[in-house]
This record gives structure tokens, sequence and C-alpha cells, in this order.
């Protein structure tokens, strides 16, 4: 009889800058697309509705600039900021797939992903991947695994 193994799942970030990087993140801001933004506590959003973190939906994007809304409050009206500030740089994916989402994943590698990788769901939504933080997989499916795709994640665990 075989032994189960834990592994600690590498856990990433759902903010932009943090998936793509300094100089990526831009395409990856979409019209119609909500995220996360935590707003400095004496802001108009924050003042008026109460919470630092505020959802926003992109309603318009044009000449290097993006256009928003605060979900909860579309009354406050439509705001503005630049495409490459420090703002969208910090955005956080309000829902997030990783197969759609992630650039350059490759099939063959999906199902080795999901058992090395979870993310923030803090305030994400992550759908169509299976995100505990660990997972016990059987000593036989282990061995017949790559070792050197767990290397990183069995140092993590310990």
């Amino acid at each position: 009889m075989s032994e189960k193994i834990k592994i600690k799942k590498i856990h990433f970030s759902t903010k932009l800058s943090d998936l793509y990087g300094r100089d990526n993140y831009v395409s990856h801001i979409e019209l119609g697309r909500k995220y996360w933004w935590r707003f400095p506590y004496d802001s108009d959003v924050s003042q008026r509705t109460g919470k630092l973190w505020n959802e926003l939906e992109i309603t318009y994007i044009r000449s290097g600039c993006m256009f928003y809304i605060i979900t909860e409050a579309p009354e406050l009206g439509e705001f503005f900021a630049p495409l490459n500030c420090f703002m969208t740089a910090s955005l956080v994916f309000s829902e997030f797939d990783p197969i759609k989402d992630l650039d350059n994943l490759d099939n063959e590698d999906i199902e080795l992903c999901k058992m090395k990788w979870c993310f923030d769901d803090e305030r994400t939504i992550i759908k169509n991947w299976p995100n505990e933080k660990e997972i016990e997989i059987d000593e036989n499916k282990f061995n017949s695994l790559n070792l050197f795709d767990f290397v990183e994640t069995l140092f993590q665990s310990k």
C-alpha cells in the first residue's frame, strides 16, 4: 500500500503586475472586465463607499487611458486613469481563469500546473482551477511524475 505525499502548492498573486510583469500587464486591462483596487483612505471613492477595497469595471479604453465605474456605487460617475500607472499595475482581478488568462500556458502542462499552483482568492474568484493550498497525492503517482517539477514545491512545504 502506497503512502500519500502532501504537497504545498506555489501561491501566486492575482495582481496584474505580479502575474504579467511591470511591462506586460497593460494588455490585460480589458473593456467590461472587473478588477479590485485599494483606494486611499482619503479618496472620494473610499469616503463615499466607506470601504478601501472597491471593485471597478472598465467602461472604455482610449488614448492610453482606462475609464471605469465603481460597481457598487455607479452613481459616483465615471473615473479615469492612465493605463501605465501605479493604480493599473496594482489592479487585482475580480475573476480569474488561469487557463484563459495566463499567457503561454501549454495545454500539456495544465494538469501538472493544477497540482503545483494556486492563486490568491482573498478577493478574486478563481474559475476552472482546483485552488486548494496543498494537495495529497499517491506516492506511486508522485513517482511517475518528473521529480524536478516538484522540487520547488517540496522545499516550500518543509
